[in-house]
Parts: structure tokens; sequence; C-alpha cells
């Protein structure tokens, strides 16, 4: 017994140290992760800032009228041309400026005096300069890359030059990018350095591996001796010929430190269980060798309430006798306890699962240029109503359905739809909804079908709000839309088929498109509202509904959506289904 036990605890300590490591791992690497997609976003961002600045200095510089009168005049001299360009450079404190013709022919180069007649006409930003006005780009310059803006210079309706300016993107620029992200950056131009935040260059050969590895995606490598995570790609806003690329990386060691820390403290506390373990086994044998003393410390053990324990049937057979009768009626009373448990436990599980599946609904709902308002009420514990609104910019994606029955299995499915559906929007808030309907089938009827081998379906109408323009895709109810203007309800039907009953639904879906203008207000509804029924049997019904979105037309979204719960509710005998209202209003300009 004595060894049993110690090799059970050191299999219970062993496993948890694998546990802890490993999830503990992932956990980390999965916030690294994170972090270097935050990086390379900010990344962008300030790129973008830097971008935005340079835009604004060459608007200033374009409508300076010195400027323009250089480039106008045309029996001006060229000392004096350089003069006013050298001028401005300072002044904007830009690390390029140049001036050209309308036609694209450079003028004027602040670093280069004698520079002239070069044809820029083709390269990016001055091309965009000349037909839009304006135009920004990414240039290399003596292995240096620069953020350029140029605009067009114009005198009234005459286009009489082009000016460019731009900041190089060096080791600076770099050290912002850091002090911005917390990640270090190395911009590479054909495999070699040529900009990057850390104090110590970094090694030729593994810069150029690490370039090589993260253009296929983030990557753990070894840089200058450091494990690393790392992502990059080509630097945002170059279109040359040339390989103009960037690496952020985090250091792997400092991100995984958490994880060495805990697993010491599992193996420090397995340690004195092992040993708590190995002194209980060994008291624990000793008594076992006294049959009457095992008795009488069994039924104390009893009166603690440890019905759980059974009586050693050992020793004289009038203790055996009273060990067998005892363990009967424990075996009684733990057949009721655990009734109790069992009971309790469901309760609590259903519980919790009403607990989840009502904290992953939307609290807020902050759209532009929208004013959202929802609401679900299950008929059991658990629903298989669904909806979410998923802000994006200018707009949201809206998702209201309706999993077949309600329940804890219902419920289940509800949550895999508001997984897929947040997930599929996030990556590509820009698809249509068309696309991510059918992606979602997919997933869907795998998980339905062939996982839980359920014969369920899914309804589910998914729509993109940006300004006025509303797309959908889905099969779900009708959706209503009150007109400002006339204060009557439209009713637009949801072509499609229901989800998880094939693997392709792609023929039967389509993007539909409908208009809402200032003021105008959207409801979207699961069945459990239209058909509610009365004592007399009769359903509340679409009727119904656009009379109470009519009525309190003028109220505010979350108004609107507690009038039209309370006439259903009033209107039911008895609620049998879930019921899910959201109402959008687009917002009056």
């Amino acid at each position: 017994m004595l060894l049993g036990t110690a090799a059970l605890v050191a299999a219970i300590v062993v496993a948890t140290v694998v546990a802890v490591f490993v999830f503990v791992g992932r956990s980390e690497r999965a916030k690294l992760a994170d972090a270097l997609t935050q990086s390379r976003s900010g990344f962008e961002d300030l790129l973008r800032y830097r971008q935005s600045v340079l835009r604004s200095d060459c608007r200033v510089v374009a409508n300076e009228p010195r400027l323009r009168a250089l480039v106008a005049t045309r029996d001006i001299s060229r000392e004096t041309v350089i003069g006013g360009v050298s001028e401005l450079k300072e002044s904007l404190g830009s690390d390029l400026f140049l001036v050209a013709d309308p036609s694209g022919r450079l003028v004027a180069d602040a670093a280069d005096p004698r520079a002239t007649g070069f044809d820029l006409a083709m390269r990016p930003g001055i091309a965009e300069a000349r037909t839009a006005g304006e135009g920004g780009a990414v240039w290399i310059s003596e292995r240096v890359p620069y953020q350029v803006q140029a605009c067009r210079i114009d005198l009234g309706q005459e286009s009489v030059g082009i000016v460019v300016v731009g900041r190089r993107f060096d080791d600076a620029a770099a050290r912002d990018v850091f002090r911005h992200t917390g990640s270090t950056i190395a911009v590479t131009l054909d495999g070699e350095r040529v900009a990057g935040s850390a104090e110590t260059r970094e090694p030729a050969a593994e810069l150029a591996a690490a370039v090589a590895r993260v253009r296929v995606g983030p990557a753990e490598l070894s840089i200058a001796g450091t494990e690393v995570a790392a992502l990059g790609g080509a630097f945002p806003g170059y279109r040359g010929k040339r390989a103009l690329e960037f690496v952020l990386s985090r250091s792997l060691d400092e991100a995984l430190a958490p994880q060495r820390r805990l697993t010491a403290s599992v193996l420090v506390i397995a340690g004195f269980a092992l040993a708590g373990a190995f002194a209980f086994a060994f008291a624990l044998s000793r008594r076992l060798s006294r049959p009457v003393d095992d008795l009488v410390a069994f039924t104390v053990n009893v009166a603690r309430g440890e019905l759980a324990a059974r009586a050693p049937r050992a020793g004289p057979a009038e203790v055996e006798v009273l060990a067998t009768a005892m363990n009967a009626m424990l075996d009684e009373l733990e057949k009721s306890r655990a009734q109790l448990s069992q009971s309790e436990r469901l309760r609590r599980e259903m519980e919790i699962a009403t607990r989840i599946q009502t904290s992953i609904l939307p609290r807020t709902f902050e759209v532009t240029g929208m004013q959202v308002a929802a609401c679900m009420i299950p008929a059991t514990e658990v629903g298989g109503d669904y909806y979410d609104v998923l802000p994006i910019t200018g707009g949201c994606w809206i998702g209201i359905g309706d999993v077949a029955g309600h329940g804890l299995a219902a419920g289940l499915e509800m949550l895999m739809v508001q997984s897929v559906v947040a997930a599929l929007v996030r990556e590509a808030p820009g698809a249509s909804p068309r696309d991510h309907v059918c992606v979602l089938n997919h997933v869907i009827h795998d998980n339905i079908r062939n996982r839980l081998r359920q014969d369920e379906h899914v309804t589910l109408t998914l729509l993109r709000c940006v300004g006025g323009t509303v797309t959908f895709a889905g099969a779900h109810e009708d959706i209503v839309v009150l007109r400002r203007g006339s204060n009557t309800c439209e009713r637009f039907a949801t072509p499609g088929t229901w989800l998880g009953g094939m693997r392709d639904v792609s023929h039967a879906t389509v993007d539909t498109t409908l208009e809402l203008g200032d003021g105008d207000v959207m409801v979207l509804y699961s069945d459990g509202v239209t058909e509610a029924r009365g004592r007399d049997g009769r359903m509340f019904g679409v009727e119904r509904l656009c009379a109470a979105i009519e009525r309190h037309a003028d109220e505010d979204v979350d108004e609107i959506r507690d009038r039209i719960i309370a006439d259903v509710r009033a209107w039911q005998h008895e609620q049998t289904d879930d019921i899910s209202v959201v109402v959008a209003r687009r917002a009056t300009v």
C-alpha cells in the first residue's frame, strides 16, 4: 500500500508539472503572438502617422507663394531656385525635398543642387500627384528607405509643378517603433540591414534567415544569441522591385519566464505533497493490523459525515458481521446522498450554462452611425436563440438566428454559431455576408452532424451594416424596416436555406441589400415573437409586430425593444420558445 500510494502521488505530481508546463507555455506563446500582432498594427499606425504629417507638410509647401513663384517664373536664376528650395527644406525639417515640372521632370533637389532634368514621372507618388493632386509612397535612395509625399503645385487652374517631401526611415525611426510597440524591429533591403532599433547589429546571416522565415508567417528563431518570436513581411507602402522588408521580434526567454517560475513552484509543492503521502501511507498501514481500532476509527469518521468510507471486514466474526451491517447502512445513505448531489450538480450546471450563454451576449452597442438595442429571453434555463452585434469601421455586423429546439444542446450549438461568426467577422470585416454564412455552415454541419451526432438545423441571417446600406444573407424571419417619413413598416424576406442540413449551401445562399434612410428603424426577431400563442391558440404574428413598432416609432430603440417584448408577453398564454429582439435605428445626420 505504501508503494502504491507513493506511485499514485508521483504520477499525479508528474502529470501536474507536465500540464502546467505545457498549458502555461501555450498561454504565454499565445500572449506573445498577440503582442507581436499588436506591434505590427502599431508599426503600421506609426507609418500612417508619419505619412499624414508628410501629407500635411506637403500641402502647406505646395500652397507656399514663394515656391509657386520659384516654379512658375521662367527667367529666375537656378541659384535662386536652389536657395529657395533649400530654405523650404530647412523650415520643414524634412530629409528629402524635390521640385519637378508638371510633366514630372526634376527641376531642383535640395540635397544635390546640380541634379536636374531627371524624368520622375513614373515614380510612385509623383504619378499619382500628376493625376490626383497628391500621392504617397516609399522610395529607396542610397540604400535608405524614405517615406515621401508628392503634391501638385497649382497656380489658378494651371499645374506649374510638383513638390516632393520625405523623411528617412533609419535607426532613429526604428527606435520610435520600439518605444511605441515594445518590439524590436529590423528593416532590410535585399536581405541586408538598413535600419533597426537594436543597439547592436544583428548578424547578417541570422537576419537574412529571419526575414526568409517570417515571409511565410510568425516564427520562433534565434537572433544575436537570443531566442525570439518574430513576424514581418514587406515594408508597408513600398511598391518598388527591390526587397524592402521588416522583422518585428520579442524575446521568447522573457515571455516564458513565468512558465519556468510556476513550474518550479509546482515542483516544490509537489515535493511536500509526496512526503506527506509517504507519511500518511505508513501510518495507515500500521493501523490496518488492528481491526477493532480500525472499526472504532471508522465509526468516528461516519459520525463526521464521511459516508464514502467502508468498514474493513477483518478480525473476529462478530466484528465482521457488525462491519457488514454498517456497510449496508452506509450504502443506502450514500445512494440517497448521491441522488441529492446529482440533482444539485445538474441544477448548478444549468445555472452555469445560463450564465455562460448570457455572458457572451453583447453588453453595449457602440456602433458608428447606428443606435442599437437588443434582448433575449430564453424559454428554459438555456435558450437556442442567437444574436450578436459586432462593431466595425463605419458600421457593424448583426447576426440573428435560432437553433432548432431549446435547452442545453441548443445552447451549445448557439455558442458554436456565436464563436464562429465573431471569428469570421474579426478576420474579414469587409467580406460579404454570403461568404461568412457558407463558411459557418461548413463548421456547423460538421459539428452537429458528425461530432455531436445530432439531426438539427439553424436558421440565421447575417447582416453587414455600413452607412445606410444593409447587406444580408441566410434564411431567418423577415426583416422589418420602419420608414421614418411614412411611419409604416416594410418587410424584407431573407432568401436562403437552413444551416447544418447539408455540407454546402453556396448554391442557395445569396447577398441581398436594403437601404436605411436617416432615422429608419430595422427590427430583427426570432420566431418566439411571431409564433407566441394566446389563450385562443392564435399567434402574435408579423402584423401585430409591425403595429407595435409603428405605435412607438418616435421612441428610442431601448423603448421600442421593451414595448415589443411587453406586447408579446401580454399576448402569450405560456412562453414555449425563446424570444429575441434586435432594434437598430440609423442615426439622423
